[in-house]
């Protein structure tokens, strides 16, 4: 029975999403400094930027005269810098998201996209206080892009919203006491550049 379920899955989804597509590039993403207050990692705005690499369900029109859809999961990796006491050190950003969007033909080869997208992401330190915070995303972002057979070249722009929780059990250096934990909303930009290919 549940082959059976799974076939008709596959197929309904086969008829709706024909087409496998595999994507990545670079990514650029800010974070608001108010979410990391009482972990040592105060800043007026941190950046980060590393890669991301996506796959998901393309309704992939194989005349590309009209737009289509499409849902992927997502995987980010990021890293940004911050210096204490003089020192250099890397805050690490991971992400994992689905996001679903429409694209819309502006004319042969050139299409414009919005998504959405929904993740969970995870920020680390090597910094001495190895701080690390879970967050929860929302994003919706805009951006063109250019159709080559099955090849694809886009950019986008992000604006993310979310909630984000630093634990409290790492020490300070400089007091016996624990820091307190530390939560709040994020929000900032984000910029996507990269490419694709339906399979």
């Amino acid at each position: 029975m549940k082959k059976l379920i799974l076939l008709l899955a596959f197929i309904t989804a086969n008829s709706i999403y024909p087409q496998l597509g595999i994507s990545g590039g670079i990514d650029y993403a800010s974070f608001k400094s108010g979410s990391f207050t009482n972990t040592k990692l105060e800043n007026s705005k941190y950046w980060f930027n590393g890669w991301f690499i996506n796959f998901g369900l393309l309704a992939l029109d194989e005349n590309l005269d009209r737009g289509d859809a499409e849902m992927l999961l997502h995987y980010y990796n990021r890293k940004a810098i911050t210096k204490f006491n003089g020192k250099e050190y890397h805050l690490t950003n991971g992400e994992v998201s689905l996001s679903a969007g429409q694209h819309i033909l502006l004319s042969r080869g050139l299409a414009f996209s919005i998504v959405g997208e929904l993740g969970v992401g995870w920020i680390g330190s090597d910094t001495p206080f190895d701080h690390s915070g879970v967050y929860g995303n929302a994003s919706i972002s805009i951006g063109p892009f250019v159709i080559i057979s099955r090849a694809r070249i886009f950019a986008l722009a992000k604006l993310n919203v979310g909630f984000i929780y630093f634990s409290g059990s790492d020490p300070d250096l400089y007091s016996i006491d624990p820091l307190p934990s530390s939560s709040g909303l994020i929000s900032g930009p984000e910029f996507k550049i990269g490419a694709s290919l339906s399979l």
